[in-house]
């Protein structure tokens, strides 16, 4: 009888022993389990203050592009608006066969300028490196990044549109410019043209008959009155856009 009753007692004290065992167990892992979630957080929390900086940087450095972009496309719509006068000019020499050319300088001066103009090509490099790293879920106002697909999207469809037509029109313009000179005349008309180097006489008759250079003019005309009103909604979008990444940076 007292050996059965030393036996349970034995037994009673070793399920006391292991139950202070499994809860140490589960302490052991409850505190486990707090300290990875307290670590997970700190991460969270790192990382969190990581992105904020880059978004930071990435917005400073669209701040920066856009303020060049504006003045860039300043002197596009102010080049294209000079360029409407040029072409104005030259048109009315067309129109009034019976007028006469009281300013020699001026005139071969605007028919020079008439073809000016460069392809429009534009760095995008923080905005082309926001959508390849797919960092451009760093900026949070969505509102924002909304507007920069809008305006990134409106200044390709200006550079493609600017590129292919208007160009075209200034090259052919070009090419018939360089043909009413021989190889010294194209050197003095083009390169150093002053006061002391009128063209001779049959320069302008030559201007004045050719029906191509009078529907390019026209062309010219209307495209760089168009062109200009394009560039103006490109500086208006890029002066909204520049100021709400301001706000956006000053709300940070």
């Amino acid at each position: 009888m007292i050996s059965i009753l030393r036996r349970l007692r034995r037994s009673f004290l070793e399920q006391s022993q292991a139950r202070k065992y499994l809860m140490y167990a589960v302490g052991e892992i409850i505190l486990v389990v707090f300290g990875i979630l307290i670590a997970l957080q700190i991460n969270s929390w790192a990382v969190h203050q990581d992105n904020l900086k880059l978004e930071k940087s990435y917005l400073e450095a669209l701040r920066f592009e856009l303020s060049d972009d504006i003045k860039f496309y300043t002197g596009v719509k102010d080049s294209l608006l000079n360029q409407k006068t040029y072409a104005q000019n030259i048109l009315y020499f067309f129109e009034n066969p019976m007028a006469k050319i009281k300013d020699s300088i001026s005139f071969i001066n605007d028919f020079r300028n008439c073809s000016d103009g460069e392809n429009l090509i534009r760095p995008q490099v923080t905005w082309k490196e926001l959508q390849s790293t797919g960092r451009l879920s760093l900026i949070r106002n969505k509102r924002l990044v909304k507007q920069l697909f809008e305006y990134y999207t409106i200044l390709d469809q200006f550079a493609a549109d600017f590129n292919k037509f208007p160009m075209d029109q200034r090259y052919a313009y070009r090419k018939i410019q360089h043909a009413l000179f021989n190889s010294e005349e194209h050197i003095e008309f083009f390169e150093d043209w002053n006061q002391e180097q009128i063209p001779r006489q049959f320069i302008y008759t030559a201007i004045r008959s050719d029906p191509q250079l009078f529907d390019l003019t026209k062309s010219i005309l209307i495209s760089s009155l168009v062109q200009s009103r394009y560039a103006q909604n490109t500086l208006d979008l890029a002066t909204s856009l520049l100021q709400d990444i301001d706000r956006e940076i000053d709300d940070q």
